[in-house]
């Protein structure tokens, strides 16, 4: 079944190639024109020892016809034309002296170099085009696809986890695509190539190496299972690192400050080893396939010095042809270990192309069914009888009925954990109802095109998200059309062109990652002004002034008052300054409405309002 996987896993990662399929045929053409060259210096060796040594050499080479005892594997029209070919070369490069004789061998082996070395260059450029092309295409669509999961998978998955996917998983595929049918291409000819040479050499020597054939296979096939599965998990312990790297980085603020920086050291140097103890242990299979073949070639090579060696001293083959035999035995070696090398290079890269397939075989918000378009609200929206759970089964909102008028800010208030922010997340469908509907209109919005639907609704959240642009892009984000004109518009009206203003570049400061260089209530001011430029007849507000100081928050509740002036709000606050003026508000908790109304209602009322107001009163008294 493993080898069923993987076979579809590799041919999967191959159906990248087919828009490139020219290219790479031209790189199959470029490897094989480089193969067959580089075996063909091999056959140089003994014209060479020819020129420098004895002319007779030549006479007897001619004799024996590169048969043995008479004896030849090769059949008569093969040898037929291999004999055509050499007694060609002979005419070429034996018609003159000895120097002139090896003046035009030289000049014959230098341009049969320049090509090889040309086509060498164009093999492995194309190559790395092709590879990193691809690579490149896989990359874009994992983000892709990332970016199309839904909000509950991100809920249960390490950030880390999916940096680690992106960046090490999808270039540990570098090798497996393109690079390993080039490698197998070049270094298969190479084999070939040599292994001609050597049988025509000498067909008794060959014999010895045929043996030594069916171990190397056997000893690269053990290596392989071990290989991959300890490469997959070497990939889950840098992604469990790189987890820890991003956490500790983006809190550091707070390691700092509780002073934990040897703590989070301590953790770090935990998952380091992890990682260190599962990469040693792939390496040390990786590379055992290596020695071990060299280690059956060593072998053979001693048996066939010893035999050759008696084969020429008793006249069966001439030491040019015996040298010929042993460089070529030597040749091919490299081409053999990089096979082998090559099938440890595809195990990595199924590794994490099995991690890469998990990603993108997800279901994604974008598979789900097209649906109507919606352009605004009419009347009001609806939840009815709405309960939503977590994968896990723990039940988050039970049996939620609420009611939103086009134009209406309805508040949801309650303590920390009750289930506000998953009201407001099912909205834009953030979430699905474990059951229940949302309606908008008496449509239930799974019948609305997503893309349309969240186009009507704006978010303002407790933590601004800004990204580390400009201060203009960050406002236009979503609406990369917007002109200076609006976007100074929209920060005058969310308080916030006076701080720009002042900014050393003004809408054109960098704001540093998260909005680093700006204090929160300018960051919240941002992201009103934001909201504010796509002008949705949707808001959520989550939070949105809990995290700011007196006097930031009455700049941001200016900003608020002027945004949710005419549009359909839903509030979620924990201060009742905030919801207090809401056209009705909703006390959750535990997942349950347990109380309704307006806020003069609620607080004449014994109930967790009452309780919720008379704290708060409490404290700013």
């Amino acid at each position: 079944m493993r080898e069923r996987g993987s076979g579809r896993l590799y041919f999967r990662l191959l159906s990248y190639l087919k828009p490139f399929w020219r290219r790479l045929l031209l790189l199959f053409l470029c490897t094989s024109v480089f193969a067959v060259l580089s075996g063909v210096s091999l056959t140089l060796i003994p014209p060479f020892l020819h020129i420098l040594f004895s002319e007779q050499a030549v006479a007897v080479s001619e004799e024996r016809g590169g048969s043995e005892e008479g004896l030849s594997v090769v059949p008569k029209e093969v040898e037929d034309r291999i004999e055509g070919v050499k007694s060609r070369f002979r005419e070429l490069i034996y018609r003159g002296t000895p120097v002139e004789n090896l003046a035009r061998f030289c000049v014959l082996f230098f341009i049969l170099m320049i090509i090889k070395n040309v086509f060498g260059y164009l093999s492995t450029y194309l190559t790395i085009y092709l590879e990193q092309t691809i690579l490149h295409k896989i990359r874009t669509e994992l983000y892709s696809r990332i970016q199309m999961l839904p909000l509950s998978f991100f809920d249960r998955e390490k950030s880390g986890h999916l940096i680690s996917r992106i960046t090490n998983d999808v270039t540990n595929l570098r090798g497996t695509i393109v690079g390993s049918l080039a490698s197998l291409i070049r270094n298969s000819l190479m084999t070939v190539i040599a292994a001609v040479i050597i049988f025509y050499t000498s067909w008794k020597l060959s014999l010895l190496t045929v043996i030594i054939l069916p171990l190397n296979v056997f000893l690269i096939s053990v290596i392989s299972g071990k290989l991959r599965k300890s490469s997959r998990m070497a990939q889950e312990r840098m992604a469990d690192m790189t987890s820890v790297i991003q956490e500790t980085v983006f809190g550091v603020r707070v390691v700092k400050a509780f002073r934990m920086e040897r703590s989070e050291k301590i953790k770090f140097d935990l998952f380091s080893m992890k990682y260190l103890k599962e990469y040693l242990r792939m390496r040390r299979f990786a590379e055992l396939a290596s020695p071990g073949s060299e280690m059956l070639a060593l072998v053979a090579s001693v048996v066939i010095l010893w035999y050759g060696g008696k084969l020429v001293i008793g006249g069966s083959i001439s030491p040019a042809d015996l040298m010929m035999f042993i460089v070529a035995m030597l040749w091919v070696a490299g081409p053999v270990k990089n096979l082998s090398r090559l099938n440890n290079v595809v195990q990595v890269g199924l590794a994490s192309g099995e991690r890469v397939f998990e990603l993108l075989d997800m279901p994604g918000e974008d598979e789900n069914p097209p649906g109507a378009e919606i352009t605004g609200i009419e009347r009001e929206i609806v939840y009815e009888n709405v309960s939503f759970s977590y994968e896990k089964g723990v039940e988050v909102l039970s049996g939620i009925d609420l009611k939103i008028r086009k134009g209406e800010m309805v508040a949801l208030a309650g303590p920390s954990g009750a289930g506000k922010s998953t009201v407001a997340d099912l909205l834009p469908r953030f979430y699905i109802p474990s059951s229940g509907r949302i309606m908008i209109d008496g449509n239930d919005i799974s019948s609305f095109d997503l893309n349309s639907l969240r186009s009507l609704i704006g978010v303002v959240t407790q933590e601004t998200i800004l990204f580390n642009d400009t201060i203009f892009n960050n406002i236009t984000y979503g609406d990369s059309a917007a002109g200076m004109e609006k976007v100074v518009e929209a920060s005058k009206a969310a308080n916030a062109h006076g701080f720009i203003s002042a900014m050393p570049n003004g809408y054109d400061t960098i704001v540093g990652d998260r909005g680093a260089q700006l204090s929160g209530g300018e960051r919240q001011r941002l992201a009103i002004a934001r909201a504010l430029l796509k002008d949705p007849k949707i808001l959520i507000l989550d939070e949105a002034t809990s995290a700011l100081d007196v006097e930031s928050e009455q700049l941001v509740r200016e900003a608020i008052d002027r945004l949710v002036e005419g549009r359909t709000t839903l509030v979620i606050g924990h201060r009742v300054s905030t919801i207090r003026k809401a056209d009705l508000i909703a006390v959750i908790k535990d997942g349950k409405i347990r109380q309704s109304g307006i806020h003069d209602k609620l607080i004449n009322e014994d109930g967790i309002y009452k309780k919720f107001y008379g704290i708060q009163s409490g404290l700013s008294s």
